[in-house]
């Protein structure tokens, strides 16, 4: 489930403080100490995190550097993230061009997102130590010849595996976590907007590549379809990557960086978050890897498909910035992430039932877009405001390892209930159970960050 200039995670876990000249100094043995003994401060509800959890003494949070950060983070995730949520459109036309069953072909959609978890440590290293831009031009690389290698494969599972799967899955993480962290290099008090704005991306591309997927597959072959996306992504991606710019200073790539930190799993908040976002995975992929699928089950076309599936990456695009805009102005990042998981879980048990014609089916794609673009722009939010900017790259990456499973096998989890309850050619009601999976498991997951906002604090008023 997001830099060449772009956040280097792994540097980033060590800075504390930055010169003038953008030199990074390491924080002192004692300082450190210090830190690790010092008791946890309630702090007021409008507080800014503490400076000792700062990476730097000072962020522009404005001006054409940082928003150029943010335009070129926006191009990353438009067209590698965004195609990872148009996978739902080729899942679709291949099988209704009986190459494979949806839950056999959901594991090549899943394993794109997979490699984010999969890879986050090592690609944090990798930025680190030769910084994000060649990074990211590597992730180009492969998330366009990823496609463009499918097309001579379409109707072999296993290639469509390494060349959908995994070569454009390690091409898509790439490209994410040289853009996914990069905002809270640039921003303090506009971080939660400025990392919206990025994460917004996915839906927006998410949107537009499923039309121009769904249109293209009127227009021409399934593979020449491959071929023209892994074009577009490769001609967004390319620029993008070349005008990012990092504010750390790089690291040896062996020794540079911290270590996996099991000390983390003593932090209740940490564990917290980790199981509770790694719950939430699960679902998340569900609805736009079978929207279009649930969509021609009810008598709907290959076109509307698409355009349902492009309406919830807009919804999804559109709750990244509005939940960032809330969170930053009144809510707070763990509020709006609770809001968020809890109303995506109730969109799922109420309306995706009920969704059996085009109007309700649009509803939901919509409801639940909306507020599942929200849960991963404010994750970042959330780490910060905990743990403090000098450790999110480092705690970000240790819970997207936790991801795996959730990345992996939640969608084809989702594809064997729908199997199970007789396939897609039983009509809508064979998806009840992968729906009841999709929406149990989101409910559960805000439950545990609703235990994270009450240790925060009991005043359940208060931003945070």
């Amino acid at each position: 489930m997001a830099t060449a200039p772009a956040v280097e995670l792994q540097v980033l876990g060590n800075a504390s403080t930055q010169s003038v000249d953008g030199a990074v100094a390491p924080p002192s043995a004692s300082s450190t100490s210090r830190e690790q003994l010092a008791p946890r401060q309630e702090q007021p509800a409008n507080a800014e995190p503490p400076e000792h959890k700062e990476a730097f003494s000072s962020y522009p949070d404005s001006g054409l550097l940082a928003w150029t950060q943010v335009a070129a983070c926006f191009g990353l995730f438009f067209s590698t993230v965004g195609g990872v949520y148009s996978w739902g459109v080729f899942q679709d036309a291949l099988v209704s061009a009986d190459v494979a069953s949806a839950s056999t072909l959901a594991f090549v959609g899943s394993t794109q997102a997979t490699m984010q978890a999969v890879l986050a440590i090592p690609i944090s290293r990798l930025i680190a130590a030769y910084g994000p831009r060649r990074v990211a031009l590597a992730g180009t690389a492969c998330a366009g010849l990823g496609p463009i290698l499918a097309s001579f494969c379409t109707r072999s599972i296993p290639g469509l595996l390494i060349t959908e799967g995994f070569l454009f899955g390690i091409g898509e993480a790439m490209c994410f976590f040289c853009a996914a962290t990069l905002p809270s290099m640039y921003f303090l008090r506009r971080r939660n907007i400025a990392t919206g704005i990025v994460y917004s991306g996915a839906g927006v591309g998410g949107a537009v590549l499923s039309i121009v997927a769904g249109a293209l597959l009127q227009r021409m072959s399934l593979a020449w379809t491959f071929r023209a996306i892994g074009l577009i992504m490769t001609a967004i991606n390319l620029p993008a990557s070349l005008v990012l710019k990092s504010r750390v200073e790089r690291q040896p790539l062996r020794g540079g960086g911290k270590r996996f930190d099991w000390g983390l799993f003593k932090d209740v908040n940490f564990v917290l978050l980790l199981v509770g976002t790694s719950i939430a995975l699960f679902p998340v992929f569900v609805p736009p890897f079978f929207l279009p699928l649930y969509s021609t089950s009810i008598g709907l076309s290959s076109t509307a498909a698409s355009m349902i599936l492009a309406g919830f990456n807009l919804a999804s695009a559109a709750g990244r910035i509005a939940f960032g805009l809330g969170a930053d102005a009144f809510l707070g990042s763990i509020n709006s992430l609770f809001i968020c998981l809890f109303a995506n879980g109730l969109s799922v048990f109420v309306m995706w039932p009920l969704a059996k014609s085009l109007a309700p089916l649009v509803a939901f794609a919509v409801v639940n877009g909306f507020c599942a673009g929200g849960t991963f722009s404010l994750i970042p939010g959330v780490l910060t405001s905990i743990f403090g900017s000098a450790q999110l790259a480092h705690v970000f990456s240790t819970i997207l390892t936790f991801w795996t499973a959730g990345y992996l096998l939640g969608p084809p989890i989702a594809g064997f209930l729908l199997q199970a309850g007789g396939g897609i050619s039983k009509g809508p009601e064979a998806a009840l159970g992968a729906v009841m999976y999709a929406g149990a498991l989101s409910i559960a997951a805000s439950a545990l960050v609703l235990a994270v906002r009450v240790i925060q604090s009991r005043q359940l008023w208060k931003k945070l």
